[in-house]
């Protein structure tokens, strides 16, 4: 690979992760009014945002296993679903078409994000570069600019059908670009059936990890608006500005810890930055101004977002390019059981117990994160690193 087809790969990348990070950030920011279209409760709501993951786990299984066989294609395939799904959500008619909806963009996310890590590990390979921290980073800077933006669309009286409408045209410029940029990509060998044993016992604590952070993640995701405007009256300008405070730290955090690579080890970065997020978590609903509120989503997201990132590449360098499609499949897998539990457990968390209990459990998350980022996996197999 060139330096100037490397670089063309790597603009088309990112922008790929912008096209989905502005589907996510006008998901956020317009989460109250979903949920009020829909006539569910927060607990209700919760239900429904799992049926995304639902829909992800069995098609990332199937497409992780083909992913590099049809690599000029795998990433314009997946925005193009996810255009799809998007598309449903800005007209679905109440409860059915918002699940249906909901169903098409998970499985369209989840096969997504396995495309994505595995042609950011193919160009780090090809270029010796580093590229996760920074690309992952692009993603929730692009969710900052859309949940800021979709929130203060709603202020304006903007409805839900012009918002996504506008992100599913994002979405489909994305993919042919991507199209155009990526169709030189060469397909992977078949996976090898034997040599894969040093790395199935360090998937599941990689995976268990990532499924914390996503755990985390979805928490200020899909709770951050709903908080500050039902519970704390905020108009829904200021409102959209919660989960856009949580991505904003996301991307700094990922920035950061690619400026940290040459100082801490994987291991170090992760638990800090787990340690940074568990106490913001555990005192937002103990903090009374609004603004107060804001910096505290802004840690949180800090101390979330470096964990995906070392996961997914050290998964990607540990194993040979005919199985890394597999193996991403199967971390990933895992980690999207955070974004599957999330919804359901912090929506029945909330309604039984409060708003205290919910973010304390998102508390405990970042908790487990750093107690399993200290883990050392057995010789022989692949870890974070120091």
């Amino acid at each position: 690979m060139t330096q100037l087809s490397a670089r063309v790969q790597t603009l088309s990348v990112g922008a790929a992760y912008a096209a989905a990070g502005f589907f996510w950030g006008a998901l956020a920011a317009s989460a109250p009014a979903v949920q009020a279209r829909a006539g569910l409760d927060p607990a209700g709501y919760g239900l429904a945002l799992g049926v995304m993951t639902l829909a992800a786990l069995p098609v990332m299984q199937v497409f992780g296993r083909r992913v590099g066989l049809i690599r000029p294609w795998a990433i314009p395939a997946c925005m193009l679903s996810f255009a799809l799904g998007t598309a449903a959500l800005a007209v679905a008619p109440g409860l059915p078409g918002l699940i249906l909806a909901f169903a098409i963009l998970g499985a369209a996310s989840g096969a997504l994000d396995i495309s994505l890590n595995s042609r950011i590990a193919r160009i780090e390979e090809d270029t010796g570069g580093r590229l996760f921290n920074r690309m992952h980073a692009v993603f929730p800077l692009a969710m900052l600019g859309a949940s800021a933006g979709a929130g203060w669309l709603r202020g304006e009286g903007v409805g839900l059908a012009a918002i996504f409408g506008g992100v599913t045209l994002i979405l489909v410029a994305s993919a042919s670009i991507e199209r155009v940029c990526g169709r030189h990509q060469t397909p992977d060998a078949l996976p090898a059936r034997r040599g894969t044993a040093s790395l199935r016992g360090v998937a599941l604590l990689f995976g268990v990890m990532a499924a914390c952070s996503a755990f985390q993640e979805s928490s200020s995701n899909s709770w951050a608006a709903i908080f500050l405007e039902t519970v704390r009256g905020a108009a829904p300008a200021l409102s959209g500005l919660a989960p856009a405070a949580f991505v904003l730290g996301l991307a700094l955090g990922r920035l950061a810890a690619h400026e940290l690579e040459a100082r801490l080890t994987a291991r170090g970065t992760v638990t800090l930055a787990a340690c940074l997020a568990l106490p913001a978590f555990a005192l937002l609903p103990h903090a009374g101004p609004v603004w107060l509120l804001l910096a505290l989503f802004l840690v949180a997201g800090m101390g979330v977002g470096p964990i995906e990132p070392a996961v997914f590449r050290a998964v990607a360098r540990g194993a040979d390019p005919a199985r890394r499609g597999p193996m991403l499949a199967t971390v990933t897998s895992v980690a999207y059981m955070g974004y599957l539990l999330s919804p359901p457990i912090l929506g029945q968390i909330s309604t039984q117990f409060g708003w205290t209990a919910m973010w304390g459990t998102a508390a405990v998350a970042a908790g487990l994160v750093a107690a399993l980022s200290r883990v050392r996996p057995a010789s022989g197999q692949t870890g974070l690193g120091g």
